[in-house]
C-alpha cells in the first residue's frame, strides 16, 4: 500500500505542470546598461587584491589619458582596452570606466534568456563578448577568443548609491585581480 501511494506521488510530482523563471524585460536591460552615464574625467581609489598582495592604488583619466598608481608595483598599467599587470595583458571588453560605472553594453548585442538569466552576446573581431545578468543585475563579463581558447572572466560585486560597482573581480585563467573601490571624484 505505501510503495503503491510512493509510486502515485513520484507520478503526479513529475507530471506537474513546471514553470520556469521568467527573465527581465531584455530591451529594459538592454537600455539601462548601454545609456548609463559615465564621466569623461575621474580618479578612483581603491584596493588592488593581487595574489596576496594587497595593494593601494588610484586609476584616474584627464584628457582621454590613464595614469596608475599602485603602491609598491611598478609594473602594472591600464589603456582603453587592456589591462597589463607585470607584463602579461588582458583585453578588456570595455574601457575601465565602463566596467566602474557599469556601461556594460554596446546596443548591438544579441540576447537569449535561460533559466530566468539574460545573457548578451557580440562578436568584437576574433572575440565573443558575453554579459550576463541575473535578473536586472550584471553578473559577469566575459571576453573569449575562441580560436586560442583562452579569455577574462569579470565579475560585479554590489553597486554604489553614486552607480559605480564597489568591486570588479577578474579571472585571467593564469590568476585573480580584484579591484575595491573606496572612493569616486568626478
Amino acid at each position: 500500500m505505501r510503495l503503491l501511494l510512493l509510486i502515485s506521488l513520484f507520478l503526479v510530482l513529475s507530471c506537474a505542470q513546471k514553470t520556469a523563471p521568467v527573465c527581465p524585460d531584455p530591451n529594459k536591460v538592454m537600455t539601462e546598461y548601454s545609456s548609463r552615464p559615465v564621466p569623461k574625467e575621474f580618479r578612483v581609489y581603491g584596493i588592488l587584491y593581487y595574489g596576496p598582495l594587497r595593494l593601494p592604488m588610484m586609476l584616474a583619466k584627464f584628457d582621454g589619458f590613464y595614469t596608475v598608481r599602485v603602491a609598491k608595483a611598478k609594473k602594472v598599467s591600464v589603456d582603453k582596452d587592456r589591462l597589463c599587470i607585470e607584463d602579461r595583458c588582458y583585453l578588456l571588453p570595455a574601457p575601465p570606466e565602463n566596467l566602474i560605472f557599469g556601461k556594460l553594453l554596446s546596443g548591438r548585442e544579441t540576447y537569449v534568456c535561460r533559466e530566468g538569466n539574460l545573457l548578451f552576446e557580440e562578436r568584437i573581431g576574433p572575440y565573443l563578448k558575453k554579459v550576463l545578468f541575473e535578473g536586472e543585475r550584471p553578473r559577469e563579463v566575459i571576453v573569449w577568443n575562441p580560436r586560442k581558447s583562452k579569455g577574462l572572466k569579470i565579475f560585479f560585486g554590489k553597486e554604489s548609491e553614486e552607480g559605480f560597482f564597489r568591486e570588479i573581480r577578474f579571472d585571467t585563467g593564469t590568476g585573480k585581480v580584484k579591484l575595491q573601490i573606496e572612493e569616486v571624484e568626478i
